[in-house]
């Protein structure tokens, strides 16, 4: 179950030794980039199929269907007009156009939707600087 909490940031001292770090970033970026784009679909269907289907699901459906649909038809088109050396007609070039640009305003309304459906409650308690030194003194590193 996920709770929609917000993420409460604790200061804390990074404090290293003479170690010399392993990681490989040309060897971790792939790893990291399909684990975000699987935890991002995740989040999309969970929030907005799954848990709640709201006006927002219909504009991502939408936004993405005119979208492609629109790239796709006009794409074809351009290139059936290069093979057959003619210009497309003006409702060839506005079904296409039209298509793109409406699903583009379906997606940004999505995207506004989703960036204001941000969680404002915190479920743990504010820790005090002052406690927080404490704590990182005591144990002589970073609190866990």
């Amino acid at each position: 179950m996920r709770l929609r909490a917000v993420v409460v940031d604790l200061p804390a001292d990074a404090i290293y030794g003479d170690e010399i770090s392993n990681l490989k970033i040309a060897r971790e970026l792939p790893r990291f980039a399909l684990k975000n784009l699987r935890n991002f679909g995740k989040r999309i269907a969970y929030n907005y199929f799954i848990r709640d289907f709201s006006f927002a699901s219909l504009q991502l459906l939408l936004g993405v269907c005119l979208t492609g649909f629109g790239v796709v038809f006009g794409l074809l088109k351009w290139w059936q007009g290069l093979q057959m050396e003619s210009l497309a007609s003006a409702g060839t070039v506005m079904l296409a156009g039209l298509s793109v640009m409406i699903g583009m305003q379906m997606l940004l309304g999505f995207l506004q939707y989703d960036i204001s459906n941000q969680p404002t409650f915190a479920f743990q308690r504010k820790i005090k600087p002052r406690a927080l030194d404490r704590q990182v003194s005591n144990r002589g590193g970073a609190p866990t």
